[in-house]
């Protein structure tokens, strides 16, 4: 289970980036979740690295650009249980750690921190893993000393906002502290130690104030619906490309994200057209248990999340296939 990559419960970074060193290898080609997090994790790697978002994932439909190999891709908000595809995401995927799969090594390229763990969805749900992928990359990578990760305060909102990341600082204290140790964030000598001082400092009021103003700005996206605006849908696109009108959101959106954090949008890093759409069967299962954990792995996933205690979804490649 990857103990070799955690010391007396915190990740050992420079282990992890020696076992997986194509997470900080520059020019690489991306697939993202096309939501707030995703986008998050695509600017970050593009600003930084210089990556190239080669296409979206959103666990049903897989949008990428024509003539690109998935598996010369790395996912991002999404784990992949395919051994030839490198991926990093933050979902709860094993069900029993008593009952490891004999496929487990499908997940050999997939940075997970619940994996690293050792984290199970039988044993340790409530202890599952927090906060977002974005936040797990640059915990990562603050720890890189090739690059220099700054932030401004604004970035707070977003950050805050991702996966409903505030949610559980209020409801789950106890285990985004225990995380935060994991990660070794709260030690002042720690390169995330700045990262987290901006989060640490922020008061309550302010928090919901910041929260109040992305709000807002999602809504504004969409004209004042409710929903939406935080979201890039592969359905929107037609005959291979986005439309102009879905293009005007998502440039809004990323631009708005953009702003908040600092990282740059670069237009060139991103397609938007000359994108194979494919769609894949998701299925869920409400009665998770060992059983019908192993039946689910035998069809062979694609991707797959434990949601709840008992529900998991996933993904198979029908009817169309990698």
């Amino acid at each position: 289970m990857n103990n070799e990559l955690v010391n007396n419960d915190q990740l050992n970074y420079d282990a992890l980036l020696t076992k997986h060193p194509w997470l900080i290898q520059k020019n690489q080609k991306t697939i993202l979740s096309p939501d707030v997090d995703g986008i998050l994790c695509g600017l970050f790697m593009s600003h930084y690295f210089n990556w190239k978002v080669a296409g979206f994932y959103d666990g049903k439909n897989l949008a990428i650009t024509q003539n690109t190999k998935i598996d010369d891709c790395i996912f991002l908000d999404m784990d992949i249980y395919r051994k030839n595809i490198k991926s990093c995401g933050h979902h709860m995927v094993l069900y029993n750690k008593r009952n490891i799969p004999t496929t487990w090594d499908n997940y050999s390229n997939c940075i997970n921190p619940n994996i690293l763990r050792g984290f199970d969805a039988y044993n340790n749900f409530q202890e599952k893993y927090p906060f977002a992928t974005i936040h797990f990359l640059l915990c990562v990578m603050s720890s890189y000393n090739d690059i220099k990760i700054v932030l401004p305060k604004t970035a707070v909102s977003p950050l805050l906002y991702v996966d409903g990341t505030f949610k559980n600082l209020l409801n789950y204290p106890e285990n985004c502290i225990s995380w935060l140790k994991f990660f070794n964030a709260k030690d002042s000598s720690s390169p995330m130690y700045p990262i987290y001082i901006l989060f640490a400092n922020r008061k309550i009021a302010d928090m919901i104030h910041d929260l109040e103003t992305i709000f807002g700005k999602f809504k504004e996206i969409v004209d004042g619906k409710k929903r939406g605006g935080d979201k890039i849908k592969i359905a929107d696109i037609i005959d291979k490309s986005f439309s102009n009108e879905s293009i005007v959101k998502i440039d809004k959106l990323i631009n708005l994200l953009a702003d908040f954090t600092g990282w740059k949008y670069d237009k060139q890093n991103w397609n938007w057209t000359e994108l194979n759409v494919l769609n894949f069967n998701k299925e869920i299962e409400e009665n998770l248990n060992n059983g019908n954990y192993m039946g689910v792995l035998n069809k062979n996933p694609l991707s797959m999340a434990i949601t709840a205690g008992k529900r998991m979804e996933y993904t198979l490649e029908n009817p169309d296939k990698f």
